[in-house]
């Protein structure tokens, strides 16, 4: 499926949602909020706990993460709703230009972090390692506003500045000190995306052989077995005609009168 096509979808889901969340008032639309805020923090606190307590019981049903997240995050906001309509069942009475923008405005915030966390639940689904034939880790949707890379960033802003525990292991971006923050070493989507079962797209391998060939590149190419330097052209950068370490430069390409290391000027050069 095209992207746009896939991102046109997604923002239609959120038009839909605000339209329906709208009706609930500038009250309704702000407690739903909350809501859904708080339960999204419950839910990538405990669903990967239990997807471990899941797996741990034998059952390896190969959707346990996403089962997990759907089911935490679905029962804490039918609480965290019962909760909200038994202590404030009244609805609050506001100038009406406030209450139309806040309703508006609340209903469209709630369904951004809701079609986040619906589109991270799919990043850890069994399915196609691009979604939809569309999202893979780099894709930000919709049209690159990226609703699930901003709940991820806010989840580990949380762990980070919030909601704060500490550990002996340093966050080694140095960004949160020795906060216990969710995402360490930001690769949540690339690790759930290299475990998604379908497809042939390699993405932390492809990177860490990359990376190792770059860095050999850079460093003009290990020499062979023996201390041999490698054959053929040399590395980029070198200067026409510049000589490997501890060899003579005697031979084709040579500069006249050069000097071998401790020898003798050659024969018949000029004496310096």
């Amino acid at each position: 499926m095209p992207g746009w096509i896939v991102d046109v979808l997604i923002f239609a889901l959120v038009l839909l949602l605000t339209y329906a969340l709208s009706s609930e008032g500038l009250w309704g639309a702000a407690l739903m909020f909350f809501n859904v805020l708080f339960a999204g923090i419950i839910t990538f606190n405990f669903y990967e706990p239990l997807a471990g307590l899941v797996d741990k019981a034998g059952i390896n049903w190969g959707f346990t993460d996403a089962l997990c997240m759907m089911a935490v995050f679905c029962v804490a906001v039918l609480l965290l709703r019962l909760t909200t309509e038994t202590v404030a069942p009244a609805m609050v009475r506001f100038p009406t230009p406030i209450y139309h923008i806040g309703r508006l405005a609340f209903a469209f915030a709630t369904s951004v972090v809701l079609m986040g966390i619906l589109l991270l639940g799919f990043h850890v689904a069994p399915v196609h390692k691009k979604i939809f034939g569309a999202i893979d880790y780099k894709t930000q949707p919709p049209f690159g506003m990226g609703f699930d890379h901003g709940w991820l960033a806010f989840f580990q802003y949380t762990t980070g500045q919030v909601f704060v525990t500490h550990t002996d292991r340093r966050d080694p971006f140095i960004e949160y000190g020795d906060a216990n923050v969710f995402d360490p070493k930001g690769e949540w989507l690339l690790i759930h995306q290299e475990a998604r079962p379908y497809g042939d797209d390699k993405i932390l391998g492809d990177e860490a052989g990359a990376g190792g060939a770059a860095g050999g590149a850079e460093g003009g190419g290990a020499p062979a077995a023996g201390g041999m330097a490698p054959s053929g052209p040399a590395a980029p950068g070198a200067m026409p005609g510049a000589m490997p370490s501890g060899s003579s430069p005697s031979g084709p390409g040579a500069m006249p009168g050069a000097m071998p290391p401790g020898g003798s000027p050659p024969t018949g050069a000029p004496p310096r």
